[in-house]
């Protein structure tokens, strides 16, 4: 984490599977970058606060969205101001959703991500959304367990 930055990290199951991970490494070298670049340039320095300009939106009950149109280059250039990166990929349409949740002082979660390009139908986005309130729920019922077999080990002396 930067002085002035946000950490980011990746929300992980009790099972060690991290779905925004595994959404990151199976998209296109172009769509992959755009993700990165947007994480790096525009997460990482807005934190929460990016649902207050078109790259977010609040979506409730502590859920965001980081909304990811442009190639890695245009959101560089135009966000950071920042040269191109040398990557040579084929010109591609961008239309991604990060969902994402703040989890505690200055740390973003990663929850989960779909290529609405595929498919920008509403019920999809509905249902994606509800796909990251639920690893949102889960993650709160782990915290909680671990809390409370805290509470329970015997304290030594």
């Amino acid at each position: 984490m930067t002085d002035s930055g946000w950490e980011v990290e990746f929300y992980t199951d009790e099972d060690g599977r991290a779905p925004c991970r595994e959404w990151a490494d199976r998209l296109s070298p172009t769509k992959k970058a755009a993700f990165m670049a947007a994480v790096e340039v525009v997460l990482i320095p807005q934190g929460i606060n990016v649902a207050s300009n078109e790259f977010g939106k609040a979506l409730g009950g502590g859920l965001y969205e980081l909304r990811i149109r442009q190639t890695a280059t245009e959101i560089r250039k135009r966000v950071a101001g920042l040269p191109p990166d040398d990557l040579d990929s084929p010109p591609e349409a961008v239309l991604l959703r990060v969902f994402f949740c703040n989890a505690g002082r200055k740390i973003i979660l990663l929850m989960s991500g779909y290529d609405k390009g595929e498919n920008p139908g509403q019920r999809r986005q509905n249902r994606e959304i509800e796909n990251a309130r639920k690893l949102m729920r889960a993650r709160d019922q782990a915290q909680k367990r671990a809390a409370k077999v805290a509470r329970k080990r015997p304290r030594s002396s």
